[in-house]
């Protein structure tokens, strides 16, 4: 028998519904494939095009009983145990993803779909040690410049040993500051459930007034109550040490902030969240935020965003307005090769800094550059520039950072 007498007769119409898929249009992709079907409901081809495009659109559950389907139907279709572990793989279950790839490469040890998942598989389960260096400054002359080292490495099934260093050089027209610090901590992973907790301590040294050492801790927990909604909660308590003039005001914070995102295709992306932050010289900001997204074609989105915020009272030496607004549009284009990826991105709206101030044009530029190479090894590039004036400590009228981050899997 010749290879195209061996072809589906419904394969066509399952290429044209994975191609439409592909576009972004999932509900019309499903649509036709369900026009298809009524001539031939068992059609192997259809049912694992059906099956691939539902696991795109984020509902995982329906994907994973049409892929069962298929393989308890012929428990050698390559294609459908492949795609059964990458669903696994996107929900975290490693150990039944593996198992998939085990099956398909007894198949065929060749396969190059199979070998594909099985690294992605590993890189997940190994350990990463990152590095960055990082810049920033704004109109103000406030100046960091900042490195870190972490480390996260697994103990056991589901559990991570998190830890880090970093090293932050300050200062401004008048002075100068140095901070070094650590934490270290541990991270859960149970199917839809993660958790983390880290403890550490930073050393500040400021060049005017003493040294001194602060604790730091923080914490979060996510779940993902279904395959297109995530919720997660954080706590975190830390000096606040972001510019030199504050290592020496003893100033430290502890916040408490939820967030959330819900997809509602695999194009159209809504998060927000918000949160509260409190001082210890008695000060406090409640802050809140919004942001929608949509793909474009291949390369492009669109979206808008807005945050509210406000503090309790002025603060001394750094940025606490009764009130700031933001709302601005966005926009970014974005390409990926086997190996480099980029992205530019940029917003434009208004912002109305304190109760009865005027508003103000706004606007942020940002750019990233990466490049994969071996086993889940990576670098990449950003910068960015912005007239936000909560994007400064200080209230700046423009804020600059820039950084390069190195990650390597070991």
């Amino acid at each position: 028998m010749g290879a195209a007498e061996g072809l589906s007769a419904q394969q066509p119409a399952a290429e044209n519904a994975l191609a439409v898929a592909r576009s972004g249009h999932m509900d019309s992709a499903l649509a036709l494939l369900a026009t298809a079907r009524i001539a031939d409901p068992d059609d192997a081809d259809l049912r694992l095009a059906e099956a691939r495009i539902l696991s795109w659109a984020g509902r995982r559950r329906d994907a994973i009983a049409r892929y069962d389907s298929l393989i308890r139907k012929n428990p050698e279709n390559a294609d459908a145990l492949i795609g059964l572990g990458y669903v696994y793989h996107w929900q975290g279950r490693e150990e039944a993803a593996d198992r998939q790839v085990a099956a398909a490469l007894a198949l065929d040890s060749t396969n190059t779909d199979a070998l594909e998942l099985r690294h992605a598989i590993r890189r997940t389960a190994r350990g990463v040690v990152e590095a960055s260096a990082n810049w920033s400054n704004d109109s103000d002359r406030n100046t960091s410049f900042w490195q870190t080292l972490s480390l996260s490495a697994p103990l056991a099934r589901g559990l991570r040993l998190l830890a880090g260093v970093g090293l932050l050089e300050a200062s401004d027209p008048d002075r100068n500051a140095t901070r070094f610090g650590g934490e270290a901590g541990l991270a859960l992973w149970r199917g839809a459930f993660r958790a983390s907790v880290l403890a550490g301590a930073r050393r500040l040294d400021p060049e005017i007034g003493a040294a001194r050492t602060e604790g730091t801790y923080r914490g979060g927990v996510s779940v993902r109550p279904s395959e297109n909604i995530g919720i997660a909660v954080g706590y975190a308590r830390y000096p606040y040490d972001e510019i030199a003039s504050l290592f020496e005001r003893n100033l430290t914070i502890e916040s408490l902030e939820g967030g959330f995102d819900a997809r509602f295709t695999r194009r159209f992306l809504v998060t927000g969240g918000g949160g509260a932050l409190w001082l210890s010289d008695g000060n406090r900001r409640t802050e809140g935020h919004a942001a929608v997204t949509q793909d474009i074609g291949r390369y492009f989105q669109v979206g808008a965003s807005g945050r509210a915020l406000g503090y309790r009272q002025p603060g001394v030496g750094y940025f606490s307005p009764d009130r700031f607004h933001l709302l601005e549009g966005t926009a970014a284009v974005r390409v990926a090769g086997s190996r480099w990826d980029a992205r530019l991105g940029g917003g434009l709206g208004g912002q109305q800094i304190g109760r009865g101030g005027d508003t103000q044009t706004e606007w942020h530029i940002d750019a990233r550059v990466g490049r994969n190479w071996g086993d889940g090894n990576r670098i990449e590039g950003f910068g960015g520039v912005t007239n936000s004036a909560v994007s400064s400590t200080t209230g700046a009228f423009r804020y600059r950072t820039a950084g390069v981050v190195l990650r390597v899997g070991i």
